[in-house]
């Protein structure tokens, strides 16, 4: 095969591979602020290397969120707006995309925390986003124990001596998994509803 043949082979399975990479989804991004930071400009290149759409920044860009969520092929919203880091109040334009999340009936996966939820009180401001699914990173938040919906954690890498001097009392996670779904009071009946789904 010449060396032109095989770079166009070459190519062409990196477009495949980044297809596929998606898990067969066809995700748009929403960033009205896109961050100044170096490893933000390096995602947002990552995005438009591999053809994802990024919903761009402006005056309009809530109207284009709200058509992005009534399109017939949007079928989740995966909310990572704001880190555990966040403190209300919630600023424009997260004041009218918040509720506009909500109300889209869209099932909504949360990562980490809530986007409006605070990390240690949760959401009592009543302003955050109600997910269905939460899936906490390293250890469940606080602010979170509230929460009734499926709850995951991922991040099976926290040495067992920090574990103990914060008393996180992490769950077990089974064989080789890097994900566990945690069960409590407050959303087993959503477990129960899953299970029933599946049958």
């Amino acid at each position: 095969m010449s060396f032109l043949k095989y770079w166009y082979a070459a190519v062409q399975e990196i477009k495949v591979g980044a297809l596929e990479g998606m898990f067969g989804y066809q995700p748009t991004i929403y960033m009205p602020k896109p961050g100044s930071k170096d490893i933000y400009q390096r995602l947002a290149k990552q995005c438009e290397n591999m053809k994802i759409p990024i919903i761009p920044h402006g005056l309009n860009d809530v109207e284009l969120l709200r058509q992005a969520l009534l399109r017939p092929n949007t079928d989740v919203i995966l909310d990572a707006i704001f880190g555990f880091s966040f403190k209300p109040p919630v600023r424009a334009p997260f004041d009218a995309v918040l509720p506009l999340i909500n109300d889209s009936r869209l099932p909504i996966v949360s990562v980490d925390i809530p986007s409006g939820w605070d990390v240690e009180k949760g959401n009592n401001h009543k302003i955050g986003l109600r997910p269905d699914v939460l899936i906490s990173l390293t250890a469940p938040k606080e602010g979170v124990k509230d929460f009734v919906g499926r709850h995951f954690l991922g991040g099976r890498f926290v040495p067992r001596f920090i574990e103990s001097k914060y008393d996180l009392n992490l769950p077990v996670y089974p064989g080789f998994d890097q994900i566990v779904e945690l069960i409590s009071e407050k959303n087993s009946h959503s477990q129960d509803t899953q299970e029933t789904e599946d049958k």
